[in-house]
This record gives structure tokens, C-alpha cells and sequence, in this order.
């Protein structure tokens, strides 16, 4: 059983010619020689890795759409409203005090040093991709006034084309790095942090010490394997001069 939808997806961009697909490969059941049609079979040999790729590249998020056989509207909770808990001592739980808006949703992690956080959320990392350079405002100014720990993902400083290095070769100036910590600090209420990941050439480069040495930033996440990944740590540029 395959519960994905292989070789066809708005994501990519592809489809199929035939109405009637085999769901195992997503080949059409009457794929013919010489075919022009726009399955991702057909752009591979024409577009090779450019396929691998969601577009437009840089505009969209993209999500798996596996057709599970079984969904939570196959599943009925008949449950009731009894009684209220976690009230403040001495507070009898009623219609007028067990209200939502009550409810208190903070939390905390970290063994030596405590970061609180007003409901219990981290981010994805958002790091090198195109979408996310674009969009670091709204991400960081929302997750610094909700109280929740915003995750800056790897190779920032590495893509950046105004990185400045030194004569060891370690980063001098990180202009975008600066930017997203920047924007992250202003809005910070006191819950949550933002923390750094990094792969191999973010440590090579010395991200954990300039972002802790300019920004006094506590959290770091090492990253290991990425490979392991389909298309993970990799980005699309315009010219090898860029690369």
C-alpha cells in the first residue's frame, strides 16, 4: 500500500495525463512512448534535479499529503464538563471562574539556567531557505510576543553574501544573523529565547561564538547528519558565482 501520491503534486508542479493512475508508482496506467505530457517522471528527464525542488521556489510552503486510511473524523469523543481543577487555592470552580481565558499555559526547560515560556512551543528552524529570510519578521516578532522559543536554522551566516570573515576565517560581520537576532530581541517580553542551530560549516565558520560574543545568546543546537535528510541542506542559486 502506498498512502502517498507519487509522481504528480501541485507541489512540484507535475500532474499526470491519464485519469486512471497505478497507485503504486503514480505512472499512468497507459504511459506511452514519446509522451508530452507533465508527470514528474517526464520533467526528470528533461529538468533532472530541478524536480526535487517545491515551486516557486522560495514563495511556498509544502506539506506531505498521504491519504491515510484512517482520519480523527472516523473517531467520536462523547465526553462531558465536570468540575474544574487548578484553581487557585480556596477559589470554588463555577461558570464565572473556570473560564478559558484563566487557564495558565507556562512552562519552563533547562537544567542550570530556567527559560520560561508562556505556552510550551519551539519553531522549526528557519534558516537558509529563501521563504524564510523573507519572512523572518513575521515569524520573530510573533513568537517573541506569544512567549515561545524561535529556532534560527543552519547556514545563515554561510549564504549570507555581506559575511564578512577574518584572516583565520572566522566570521567578522554576519549582517542577516544580526538582523533575525535583532528582530527577535526587540519584541522579547521575557519568555522564550531564540537559539541558533548549526551544521558542520556553521561550527567551522564559529557561529556559536560570534552570535554568543556580539548577541550574548545562551542556546546553541548542533546538528549531525544531514544528510540523512531527501533534500535537507541543500539551497537553489541563480550562478556558480553565487555558490
Amino acid at each position: 500500500m502506498n498512502l502517498q501520491q507519487p509522481n504528480a503534486n501541485e507541489a512540484t508542479r507535475t500532474s499526470n495525463r491519464s485519469r486512471s493512475v497505478v497507485p503504486s508508482s503514480g505512472l499512468c496506467t497507459r504511459c506511452v512512448d514519446g509522451c508530452r505530457g507533465n508527470c514528474e517522471i517526464f520533467q526528470a528527464t528533461f529538468r533532472g534535479r530541478e524536480v526535487i525542488y517545491p515551486g516557486p521556489f522560495g514563495e511556498i510552503t509544502a506539506g506531505g499529503d498521504k491519504n491515510y486510511p484512517l482520519d480523527y473524523s472516523h473517531l467520536n469523543i462523547q465526553g462531558y464538563a465536570l468540575g474544574a481543577k487548578g484553581l487557585p487555592k480556596g477559589v470554588e470552580g463555577n461558570p464565572d471562574t473556570a473560564t478559558f481565558p484563566a487557564v495558565n499555559t507556562e512552562t519552563d526547560y533547562g537544567w542550570d539556567i530556567k527559560v520560561k515560556m508562556r505556552v510550551p512551543i519551539f519553531t522549526g528552524a528557519l534558516g537558509s531557505t529563501e521563504i524564510a529570510r523573507k519572512n523572518w519578521e513575521h515569524f520573530a516578532v510573533g513568537a517573541a510576543i506569544s512567549g515561545v522559543t524561535l529556532v534560527c536554522g543552519e547556514n545563515v551566516c554561510g549564504i549570507n553574501p555581506q559575511l564578512e570573515l577574518d584572516s583565520n576565517k572566522k566570521i567578522k560581520n554576519a549582517p542577516d544573523m544580526d538582523r533575525r537576532i535583532e528582530t527577535y530581541k526587540r519584541y522579547h517580553q521575557g519568555y522564550g529565547e531564540i537559539l541558533v542551530q548549526m551544521n558542520v560549516e556553521d561550527t567551522r565558520l564559529g557561529v556559536a561564538e560570534y552570535v554568543h560574543a556580539k548577541h550574548g545568546l545562551q542556546t546553541i543546537e548542533l546538528k549531525w547528519g544531514q544528510g540523512a535528510k531527501c533534500i535537507g541542506g541543500e539551497i537553489k542559486v541563480k550562478s556558480l558565482e553565487r555558490a
